[in-house]
């Protein structure tokens, strides 16, 4: 018997406006009015992603699992073909927002609250299933840990990734699984949205924040914790992603993570304390970067270009087949970019501390 299934709904395309209809909170989809035909809905929020969404949505319907699922894609105002690929997918439900309607929190409870399945599945456009075992680990997780509220996926770099990025990936996502039932104060990462999945039941009375401006996986994670629940990390279930960031780039992203921790009591702790974080931040990673690239990056992209495996996609484009592989990278160059990365990140975020509503 094949066990591979796809969405059971009919193909349908949503435009919706927020003047129009309006965002659905955690609690606007209850079991009563929901009516489910599927185990499983799925949530992609896109914009000008062209190049990633048909290669992600062919890695989905090539999934080998025993559960049906539904998709529903959020387009936020593209202005290449990501809405037309995405629309050319059978059973594919495209809902298209505004540029400005988009949030991070909110448009993921805009798809929550559109969905019927029982799990909600949240990926990211530019994340690649790596092979036809996704998607099965994260509910299996889930339905075996009553406590569990979401489950989270391994991330492998691309192969262009800067090695200092690499290896904060390797770092905090290992090969080995985990269970967190609470919060660290240096945590590198506790949850990622990016490729996740989470009970309905425990969405619904738990959505994520509407107006959060970044790291809302981060946020709803360490309230979910604090609610008595565990978040479960799964690496067998695999996708590709990873960012090579401008400068420019890095430092808004870091603001903002910077402005949503909440880290300090007062504007005089982040101030001074805050400075002395980001001294020693900056002087600690460097220090771990240079001696990963020197030392141990060989060795550590060796065994992650393991998972040899490839995804060939709707428009006939391969991911990467050795996603690690840094031959011919210069060391000096990638200790250089590691250090422009680590001050500029660690500014940002000391800025986006100082612009944060502490107490």
């Amino acid at each position: 018997m094949d066990k591979k299934k796809t969405g059971t709904s009919s193909a349908e395309l949503d435009n919706i406006s927020g003047s129009n209809e309006a965002q659905p909170q955690g609690g606007s989809t209850s079991p009563r009015n929901r009516k489910k035909n599927v185990d499983i809905s799925i949530i992609i929020p896109a914009r000008n992603e062209e190049g990633n969404i048909g290669k992600c949505l062919q890695a989905i319907y090539e999934q080998d699992t025993p559960y049906t699922f539904e998709i529903i894609v959020i387009d936020s105002g593209s202005t290449d073909k990501t809405a037309a690929i995405a629309g050319s997918f059978p059973r594919v439900r495209l809902l298209k927002i505004e540029p400005h309607e988009f949030a991070h929190g909110k448009t993921r409870n805009l798809g929550a609250g559109k969905s019927k399945g029982d799990y909600i599945v949240f990926l990211n456009a530019d994340a690649g299933p790596i092979d036809t075992n996704w998607l099965t680990p994260l509910i299996e997780s889930l339905k075996n840990d009553k406590q569990a509220a979401g489950v989270y996926s391994r991330h492998i770099p691309r192969q262009d990734c800067h090695l200092y990025m690499a290896r904060d990936l390797l770092a905090a996502m290992p090969p080995q699984p985990s269970v967190r039932s609470s919060t660290g104060g240096f945590d590198f990462m506790i949850f990622s949205t990016v490729s996740a999945a989470v009970k309905r039941e425990i969405w619904e009375k738990h959505p994520f924040d509407d107006h959060i401006i970044i790291a809302e996986d981060q946020d709803w994670a360490k309230k979910v914790l604090h609610q008595g629940y565990k978040i479960i990390y799964e690496p067998a279930s695999m996708v590709y992603h990873s960012h090579n960031f401008s400068p420019r780039e890095l430092f808004v992203i870091k603001a903002k993570i910077g402005r949503t921790e909440k880290k300090f009591k007062n504007k005089f702790l982040a101030l001074t304390a805050g400075f002395f974080l980001v001294l020693g931040g900056i002087f600690v990673k460097f220090c771990a970067d240079i001696f990963f690239i020197l030392f141990k990056s060989k060795r550590a992209l060796a065994a992650a270009s393991k998972i040899n495996k490839s995804f060939v996609g709707v428009q006939g484009v391969a991911f990467q087949k050795n996603p690690l592989l840094a031959e011919g990278k210069n060391k000096i160059k990638q200790i250089g970019i590691a250090a422009a990365a680590r001050v500029v990140g660690f500014a940002g975020r000391y800025v986006g501390w100082l612009g944060a509503k502490n107490g």
